[in-house]
């Protein structure tokens, strides 16, 4: 019988050997890698979300050979394409048990993309800081600016975070964050995709690198808890920024167009309604649960009822026949002493 753990069976065999072979540079040839922070094992990332890369075929065939800094940005090039840690469309927050949940590697868990993929891969190749620094600036593609900014994100010290991100919070480059859904691929025409809920979403490189900075959750991941003052200061130095540039409290610095707010809020009122079916879900849930509760203490009270209410009938019978043999008893007495008499 397959235990429902994610860790168990075929996955468990793939995750064998931690990162599949993919190795550093080699540190006499590029120098000497950039400090990081935190877990050298999960790259402080979340469990599930690593677990799957560890466990994907591209990460343990295809990305192990690549041992260049070369090499890997011209693969990272060639195939990341989207911004968010799960594929479009595999990844849900509810859970669901039984034989057909992770443990078969279907239900809710999701495929990484390959920008996370290719994430992990940079961890393991152990950048320097000026491979970093060229990530972030780069010219040949706005993802490997993106594979730049959630390095920082993830593994430069948290004091440096700062430092490192907030030079790029009003970049104005756009950057493609989620791909195109299959059911918008298949659909020629553009406004019958949208009507299906199917969405295309461009951001500015700036709005990422704020929402890297002031968020905790990133596209149903866990990005690395930041100190709460250090939050504080974050935010502060943004809003002084924004004031600095003449900008009032709340404005939107990029200008969003309309075609991006009809999309940011078609997304928004998506998840306002799944969040709402998970509400209703549980509410479900608690009621049943407070209903068969109440049937039990129900069922319970009736039972003691019922034993008690025959203990006392059986006391009543027991006394009415101690009477009635008290009687019988005196009455044989009063005979047996009157015969006497006579």
């Amino acid at each position: 019988m397959v235990k429902n753990n994610y860790k168990s069976g075929r996955v468990a065999t793939l995750m064998e050997g931690g990162f599949a072979g993919n190795e550093a540079q080699d540190p006499t040839v590029v120098g000497e890698p950039y400090p990081i922070y935190g877990s050298a094992t999960t790259m402080n990332m979340n469990e599930l979300l690593l677990n799957n890369i560890r466990a994907d075929m591209y990460f343990r065939e295809e990305l192990p050979p690549i041992k260049t800094w070369e090499v890997f940005i011209t693969k990272t090039i060639k195939e990341v394409k989207e911004c968010t840690p799960w594929v479009t469309g595999t990844h849900t927050v509810t859970t669901k048990k039984g034989m057909c949940s992770g443990t078969r590697g279907v239900g809710t868990q999701g495929r990484p993309t390959r920008m996370w993929m290719h994430l992990v891969k940079l961890f393991t190749l152990k950048p320097t800081e000026r491979q970093i620094e060229s990530l972030i600036v780069s010219k040949q593609s706005p993802f490997l600016r993106v594979l730049g900014f959630l390095y920082i994100r993830y593994c430069v010290k948290r004091e440096e975070v700062w430092d490192w991100l907030s030079p790029y919070i009003d970049d104005t480059e756009k950057i493609q964050i989620e791909r195109l859904t299959e059911v918008r691929s298949s659909v020629s025409n553009l406004k019958t995709a949208n009507n299906l809920g199917c969405h295309q979403t461009f951001w500015p490189l700036g709005r990422l690198v704020r929402t890297l900075l002031t968020e905790t959750k990133y596209y149903d991941t866990h990005l690395p808890r930041l100190p709460v003052l250090l939050s504080r200061q974050i935010v502060q130095g943004i809003k002084d920024w924004d004031k600095s540039q003449g900008r009032k409290e709340g404005e939107d610095p990029f200008g969003m167009d309309e075609k991006d707010r009809r999309s940011r809020s078609g997304r928004r009122d998506r998840d306002d309604y799944r969040d709402r079916k998970d509400r209703d879900r549980r509410s479900y849930r608690r009621d049943s649960r407070d209903r068969e509760r109440d049937r039990r203490r129900r069922d319970d009270r009736d039972d003691r009822d019922k034993r008690r209410r025959s203990r006392s009938r059986d006391r009543d019978r027991r006394r009415e026949r101690d009477r009635s043999r008290d009687r019988d008893r005196r009455r044989r007495d009063r005979d047996d002493s009157r015969d006497r008499r006579r």
